[in-house]
């Protein structure tokens, strides 16, 4: 206990002036008595010389000294250390990162831990106390504004749940700062194991004037608001996965797969991987990891075809986020296509793309098993068409059920992109110019790519056989003579082949939000926890930020995509014995929250109810 106003404690000397009182003799008057047989301890008074009498044991002295001291400790402003919050408004921030998922000795998560000490801090708030919380994970999310509303708190609380995702706290720190700027006594609290630290580092460009005002300026704000860290957290018995990635082997037309496995314990471990492509074994192996040591893993011979690597950490730990973890890895094979024009222009783009094996068809009677699709630049044949392999068909004539020529267009240009598509991935068709094309009526299962008003010159489109349409000739047009003709090729063909799921990321983060691609307006997500999103697509895509969970995400009409944590920073489970926020660092206690709260209520309070104890004492004592 400490005091505000330690210099009322002076006032304590007023007791000696109650003390003296008791003290003097009181003046009696005279009064004449038949005998002083009764009297006579009145009479040894009277005859004593000296003014003041002997201290006698006084219960209503007793009680005026107590009332003085209660009112003096009063005056002092007493500070009590308490789990509640301190008085005033206060923002309470709970960092529900990854590693907020990991388990200690007693088998709960720190996050239960932390929504456990928020809730007592919320139930110890004063009468007119009020709190706020804040959810600190890949994005911050104010569950509760400023509130005295312990029920509104404590169901906020309760609405944070565990993530896979990584994070810091800055954004959280800078928020809460904003919050409590418009309150006189705030301050914040940060409930977190340290995982998820803030990090203000200053630019290595030298500020401007204006900018070096603004960052004093707010640096002079944030000082009066006092933060507070509560740390849990009591160990770090965990390995994890790391990173995950493949590239195109150099020695053969193959993928290798690169994993990093780190160990963060204090005893050397022994683990066992286990690589899955596409739900099947493709390797295992065991691993020797050091205290607080890491490896690299290669695997080299997979298979040519590709496809959903899982690598899984057989280890029993802490943290389970980072025990799996995903990558997309491409084909590794070329993409074998047959071309059946004499277009040399045709022939060069296709020539000089090196993931493409282009054959050009000597006779209609070739065998066009042997091809991953078709290209094709005028008629197609019966051969093709009943081939069911996927078509990239250039100025075509008509097909049954798929198009048909309805007139002619005179220099039509490209005023509509559909760029969600993959075929127009990283084209833009600038100052493209286009002689003449032909007006196509088109089967609903083909959506036009590319429009020239209401038009369509480029479709696209998947009914159980994937076809690219280019709606005139190219000969009548500057596309061949531009860089968007390879672009167009290549990504035309990627997606014909199905090469093009493999995104340029091949491995997804928890929190990283994901290109969704269907065929309908609307498709349902499945996350690895069960929870089910359905979400609306535009133009045959939608994002999709709500990746929080590590594990296989199911995507109804279209393929499923793979979540994985890959976080150094919270697969190190170690708590962290402070934060850095913009003023340095601010340290904390071990799961615990002490506060000093002023307590000169309750001493108030004491002084009035010991005063009317006091009054009724004398009061018995004259009427007895």
């Amino acid at each position: 206990m400490r005091f505000l106003s330690a210099h009322a404690l002076w006032w304590l000397l007023l007791g000696a002036i109650i003390i003296f009182f008791y003290l003097l003799k009181l003046k009696r008057q005279r009064r004449v008595v038949p005998s002083v047989f009764l009297w006579q301890r009145a009479l040894e008074e009277i005859e004593a010389n000296a003014p003041f009498r002997k201290l006698r044991r006084s219960l209503l002295l007793l009680l005026q000294l107590l009332i003085l001291a209660v009112l003096i400790f009063a005056l002092a402003r007493p500070l009590v250390k308490t789990q509640a919050l301190a008085t005033g408004s206060s923002i309470i921030i709970i960092d529900s990162t990854a590693s907020m998922s990991a388990t200690d000795e007693d088998g709960n998560t720190r996050l239960a831990h932390a929504k456990q000490l928020a809730r007592e801090m919320i139930a110890g708030l004063g009468g007119s106390d009020r709190a706020a919380i804040i959810e600190s994970s890949s994005r911050v999310t104010v569950r509760s504004a400023l509130t005295s509303d312990r029920a509104t708190l404590a169901s906020a609380v309760n609405q944070i749940q565990e993530t896979d995702a990584a994070g810091t706290l800055a954004d959280a720190l800078l928020l809460a700062e904003q919050l409590a700027k418009a309150e006189r006594d705030a301050s914040i609290v940060v409930i977190s194991d340290g995982g998820g630290a803030a990090s203000f580092a200053n630019p290595v460009a030298p500020p401007t004037a204006s900018r070096a005002a603004a960052m004093k300026t707010s640096q002079t704000t944030a000082r009066s608001i006092a933060v507070r860290l509560v740390r849990v957290g009591r160990r770090a018995e965990n390995v994890g996965i790391v990173a995950l990635n493949s590239r195109a082997s150099q020695a053969n037309s193959r993928e290798e797969l690169f994993a990093a496995i780190a160990n963060f314990s204090d005893q050397e471990r022994q683990v066992n991987l286990e690589l899955k492509l596409d739900g099947k074994i493709a390797d295992a192996r065991s691993v020797n990891l050091a205290a607080h040591d890491r490896t690299a893993v290669v695997f080299d011979a997979l298979p040519q075809t590709g496809g959903l690597a899982e690598l899984k950490l057989l280890a029993e730990d802490d943290l389970s986020a980072d025990n799996i973890a995903y990558a997309s890895l491409p084909d590794a094979r070329k993409v074998r296509v047959a071309v059946q024009s004499d277009n040399p222009f045709l022939l060069q783009a296709l020539a000089v793309n090196a993931a493409i094996e282009a054959r050009k068809l000597t006779a209609v009677s070739a065998a066009l098993d042997d091809f991953d699709c078709l290209i094709t630049d005028g008629g197609i044949s019966a051969e093709i068409l009943a081939s069911n392999k996927p078509l990239f068909a250039i100025n075509p004539l008509d097909v049954a059920g798929w198009w048909t020529a309805n007139g002619a267009l005179e220099n039509p240009s490209i005023t509509f992109v559909d760029r969600a598509h993959p075929v127009n991935s990283f084209l833009s068709y600038a100052d493209l110019h286009i002689e003449a094309a032909m007006k196509h009526t088109v089967s609903s299962w083909l959506k036009p790519v590319a429009q020239s008003g209401a038009d369509g010159l480029i479709f696209a489109g998947d009914n159980k056989r994937k076809v690219v349409m280019v709606g005139f000739d190219l000969s009548k047009s500057d596309l061949p003579l531009k860089i968007e003709f390879p672009i167009l090729l290549a990504n035309s063909l990627a997606w014909l082949a199905g090469r093009d799921a493999v995104a340029d990321e091949r491995a997804i983060h928890a929190g990283q939000p994901v290109t969704v691609r269907a065929a309908a307006a609307t498709t349902k997500i499945t996350a690895p926890n069960g929870d089910a999103t359905e979400i609306n697509l535009r133009d045959g895509a939608a994002l999709f930020a709500d990746t929080l969970h590590a594990g296989l995400y199911e995507v109804k009409d279209a393929p499923p995509f793979a979540v994985s944590l890959l976080n150094e920073a919270e697969s190190n489970t170690a708590p962290r014995e402070a934060i850095q926020t913009r003023l340095g660092e601010v340290g904390g206690q071990t799961e615990t929250f002490s506060s000093e709260r002023e307590a000169w209520q309750w001493l108030l309070l004491a002084a009035l109810v010991i005063l009317a104890f006091e009054w009724w004492v004398y009061h018995r004592r004259i009427a007895a």
